[in-house]
């Protein structure tokens, strides 16, 4: 099974994309995790090309495209793909269509996460990252290091308002537009609405789980 998330940074894409994806026993791919991974070696032969992501911008399509294909070679991935950040443009998701052709696969299924700003600020704003294992949490939990690795939690550099605002907008200029593209696409299409702050990942894991049952992708 090949799975889309739709949504603008702090959504939830990655939080619900890594559980959702090990309940259906398939791969992870956060193309955000390949650029900060690039972005923190100097050498990588793809560095000057994603510095635009620090200024909360998108990567060019050819850069992303290459890079998901590439990824996609991956044994890990033979059973299957939650895509989390990935495509961003319809000439991505395009060109994802035509990578997935050639191996003779499609996009199965499409969740888009339809977040107030409102909820997004109070996401990024206080959202922490643990540098080791990568889960996330946020502020109001209470934690100064992660209670599995006991490493301090970090916030990323650009969950600042200015840049959070920069790229709320980049994705609705350029991102949004997806919903249409795959709303007339085969690949079955939840939207998911959120206007609470309050509402926790597992209120949300448990309304996608009841979707996908509602609509028999699983039992």
């Amino acid at each position: 099974m090949y799975i889309v998330l739709l949504g603008p940074p702090g959504s939830g894409k990655g939080t619900q994309g890594q559980i959702l994806a090990k309940f259906l026993n398939i791969s992870h791919l956060s193309t955000g995790d390949l650029f900060r991974e690039i972005l923190g070696n100097p050498n990588h032969p793809l560095y000057p090309e994603v510095q635009v992501v620090k200024e909360g911008k998108l990567v060019s399509n050819e850069v992303v495209n290459r890079v998901v294909e590439n990824g996609l070679e991956k044994p890990e991935h033979a059973r299957g793909v939650l895509f989390d950040g990935f495509p961003r443009t319809v000439a991505q998701a395009e060109a994802l269509d035509r990578i997935l052709g050639k191996m003779g696969k499609k996009v199965d299924l499409v969740i888009d996460f339809d977040v107030s700003r409102e909820v997004l600020l109070h996401r990024l704003l206080g959202r922490r990252i643990c540098p080791s294992c990568k889960k996330v949490f946020h502020i109001k939990q209470g934690y100064a290091e992660c209670p599995d690795c006991h490493v301090a939690l970090i916030q990323r550099d650009d969950d600042n308002e200015e840049t959070i605002m920069e790229r709320f907008k980049e994705y609705k200029e350029k991102t949004a537009p997806l919903q249409a593209y795959y709303r007339n696409s085969d690949a079955t299409y939840i939207s998911l609405t959120v206007t609470d702050a309050e509402k926790t990942p597992q209120d949300v894991q448990e309304e996608i789980i009841g979707e996908l049952k509602k609509r028999g992708i699983i039992k």
